[in-house]
């Protein structure tokens, strides 16, 4: 189902005296919008880099620059699900919800390791996408505290790891922007021409750094490395964690070790936001070998390189571990 922000750009909008006022959720996203709005204006980006995406609790500033967007530009509920919440409540209803866009490829979850009865196993149907509309996005101000465990769906929330996602949206972004401010409708859609070919560009190197791996299996620590997998040709085994927010049971963890010997996986990856305690654990036990998986970035300088310089550590990451000995 089409939402209101899917269709902004069909519709008539007034022209700003300045450029719009556009908040996004997290990081590389933040800096795709960069990019398009570059030499026109800045993006505020509403999370801190070493903030959970999937639990927060929203402080005054930040109900406040949702309330005074223009555009708000989030992945959506599956991701965040207290950002609809707070949108609702702040009656924001300029919104380019990422996993409701048409331009949008969404991949679906399933479970990570057939013992555990959670969600979001790194394989998956390849490019899968349908309707997948929600009702009206939205939130209270402040949000719930963290659950147990987070319930993305049926599709895989982490859709910035494509980048062919990520090249869809840049000029579907500045339509938007056009639409909205004419008078930079020109350079908007000329940053996102060259946003493109830079993207075509990150895509082939990271393609050359990981042809040696083609089929090679590793394990991440959830759930959120499959776009990135499925386009570059690493099969991901098994996940640490079932979901973001929950802890493995004993016999998950068991089944893991079991892969991990089974299929000679030598590499693991932890993630900057999350304790590596169980990681830690499971390598000590099987030999692995553990990198780093930043999939939103907290290393990385927020700004328009943010995107580039996130998918290409990770390329890194899983690169120099599988080739160390």
């Amino acid at each position: 189902m089409f939402r209101l922000s899917a269709i902004l750009s069909l519709v008539a909008l007034p022209a700003f005296a300045e450029a719009p006022k556009v908040v996004v959720d997290i990081a590389p996203v933040h800096a795709l919008v960069s990019q398009v709005m570059a030499g026109v204006g800045v993006p505020d980006l509403l999370l801190d880099q070493d903030t959970n995406p999937h639990s927060v609790q929203l402080r005054p500033s930040q109900a406040r620059m949702l309330s005074d967007a223009d555009l708000v530009v989030w992945v959506g509920p599956g991701l965040s699900p207290w950002l609809e919440r707070a949108l609702e409540g702040l009656d924001v209803t300029d919104q380019i919800v990422l996993m409701d866009h048409p331009a949008t490829t969404l991949r679906p979850f399933v479970r990570p390791n057939p013992a555990e009865d959670e969600h979001g196993h790194e394989d998956g149907d390849h490019n899968a996408q349908d309707d997948h509309g929600h009702d009206e996005h939205g939130a209270e101000e402040h949000d719930e505290p963290a659950h147990d465990d987070h319930d993305h769906g049926d599709y895989d929330p982490h859709l910035w790891t494509s980048i062919d996602n990520a090249r869809a949206w840049l000029p579907a972004f500045a339509e938007d922007l056009a639409a909205r401010d004419p008078e930079n409708a020109a350079t908007y859609r000329a940053n996102a021409e060259s946003g493109v070919a830079g993207l075509d560009d990150l895509a082939a190197r990271i393609e050359a750094r990981l042809a040696p791996h083609q089929g090679t299996e590793i394990v991440t620590f959830h759930a959120s490395w499959g776009y990135f997998a499925d386009r570059f040709g690493i099969e991901i085994a098994g996940t640490v964690r079932p979901g973001d927010a929950s802890t493995p049971s004993a016999a998950a963890l068991a089944e893991l070790r079991d892969i991990i010997a089974d299929h000679g996986v030598k590499c693991a990856f932890a993630e900057p936001a999350f304790d590596p305690a169980l990681l830690e654990a499971i390598s000590g036990e099987t030999g692995l070998r553990i990198g780093v998986l930043d999939p939103t970035g907290t290393l990385q300088e927020i700004g328009p390189g943010h995107y580039e310089t996130t998918l290409m550590a990770a390329a890194g990451s899983i690169a120099d571990c599988l080739e160390s000995e």
